[in-house]
């Protein structure tokens, strides 16, 4: 992926500045009949101008447009699905309200400015209401998790469970999508979206790419029975937003801080560490009708 091969070019970059020049020392025994090995340790003697070091980043915003009903929960002839969305981001969650009376076959639609799933706005949020995306957007890889709940009859009548408040530029949902008291589950997906991806479809700042993603109706990812089971689709937008300027500096300050690392180099080596491949998605070619 580009942007990844541009950060990986940029670390090694970073660590033959870091080496250009520098003394190599070897300490211990230099006979390798002694250790059957010689150990070298670099002495470092000057730090790296991280604070130089910028570009100019695309940014993205995701929002849910919204769900359709391919097959709903149980009997089709027996009442209709009470649905509630929940998402997951790198940044906290979003959660809807109660959505009555989807039937198989129909789409229900959010409105996406206010439904709001990658680079929301911090706060406690309910999709379709006040979920808004901070316009400053988020860089590549994406990802997100959907997931689709049913409440029973029963299930309503103890309320929804309670949430705690986000902590400092979080987001979070003010109930549960699941109380464990009554809900069905309906379906679930995994989003990721590379850098590859975007800029295939979104080559300019204004762009829109709309997606829709099959909910696999099995938890967990386990393999389902034969059963019956309910089939739902996940329909979100992808805009790209004004790019924007970074610093390498307040990057590192901001990966050392959430790791751990001690050293901008260990922080950079985490981040490498952490990489990982996108997951597999059942994408559909065309919007619901």
């Amino acid at each position: 992926m580009v942007v990844q091969r541009r950060f990986v070019i940029l670390c090694l970059s970073a660590v033959a500045y870091v080496f250009d020049g520098v003394d190599v020392f070897a300490h211990g025994p230099q006979s390798a009949a002694s250790s059957g090995t010689t150990e070298v340790r670099a002495v470092v003697e000057q730090d790296v101008a991280w604070d130089v070091v910028e570009w100019t980043e695309r940014r993205y915003k995701i929002e849910a447009v919204g769900f359709k009903a391919r097959n709903e929960t149980g009997w089709d002839w027996w009442g209709s699905d009470e649905v509630m969305v929940g998402t997951e981001d790198s940044k906290g969650w979003t959660v809807s309200g109660e959505l009555n009376g989807i039937d198989s076959g129909e789409f229900y639609s959010l409105d996406p400015v206010r439904s709001c799933v990658v680079a929301v706005r911090p706060g406690i949020v309910v999709l379709g209401k006040t979920s808004v995306c901070d316009e400053a957007g988020e860089p590549t890889p994406l990802s997100f998790a959907v997931e689709l709940w049913e409440k029973d009859l029963f299930g309503w009548r103890t309320g929804f469970c309670k949430a705690l408040p986000p902590g400092k530029d979080l987001h979070a949902g003010p109930h549960c999508a699941d109380d464990g008291s009554g809900t069905d589950f309906i379906g679930r997906a995994q989003v990721d979206l590379s850098a590859l991806d975007l800029e295939a479809v979104l080559p300019n700042v204004g762009d829109e790419h709309i997606e829709t993603v099959v909910l696999s109706p099995c938890p967990g990812g386990e393999v389902c029975g034969d059963a019956d089971l309910p089939d739902y689709s996940f329909t979100f937008r992808v805009t790209r937003v004004r790019d924007a300027r970074v610093e390498l500096r307040s990057l590192l300050d901001d990966a050392m801080h959430r790791t751990g690392a001690r050293s901008e180099l260990e922080a950079i080596v985490t981040g490498l560490r952490s990489l990982r491949a996108p997951s597999p998605r059942q994408v559909e070619p065309n919007l619901p009708k």
